[in-house]
C-alpha cells in the first residue's frame, strides 16, 4: 500500500492504530461478562481517534511559521510547515475517520 504524507502526516495511521488498540484491550479487560457489540467498540476507537487527530492537527497548525521579505516588493510571507496525508490536512481527517465509525456502527 502506498501512503504520501508531509510533514507529520504519517502520524494520523499510528494514532488511529494506538488508540483502536487501546479502546478494544480496554473494553476487553472492563466489560467483564458483559456482550459489547464490535461494531460500538470501533465507533468509541474511532471517536477517540478523530478527537486527538483534530486536536493535534489544531496544534500542529498553530505553530508558527518563517517569514521571509521579498527584496523587491518588501512584502513579507509566511511560511509554514504543512501536514497531511493523501493531501488531506491533517485535521479534516478527523471527519472521515467518524464517519467511518458511525458506518460501522450502523452496518
Amino acid at each position: 500500500m502506498l501512503l504520501v504524507w508531509r510533514g507529520w502526516g504519517i502520524a494520523i495511521p499510528v494514532i488511529v492504530i494506538v488508540i483502536q488498540l487501546l479502546v478494544e484491550q480496554v473494553v476487553a479487560r472492563f466489560a467483564g461478562s458483559l456482550v459489547v457489540p464490535q461494531s460500538q467498540v470501533w465507533l468509541l476507537g474511532l471517536s477517540l481517534a478523530a478527537l486527538v487527530v483534530w486536536w493535534v492537527g489544531r496544534r500542529l497548525e498553530a505553530r508558527p511559521g518563517r517569514v521571509v521579505i521579498d527584496k523587491q516588493t518588501q512584502t513579507e510571507y509566511e511560511l509554514k510547515a504543512k501536514h497531511d496525508l493523501f493531501w488531506i490536512p491533517f485535521k479534516w481527517w478527523a471527519i472521515p475517520l467518524l464517519a467511518m465509525g458511525l458506518t460501522f456502527a450502523l452496518v
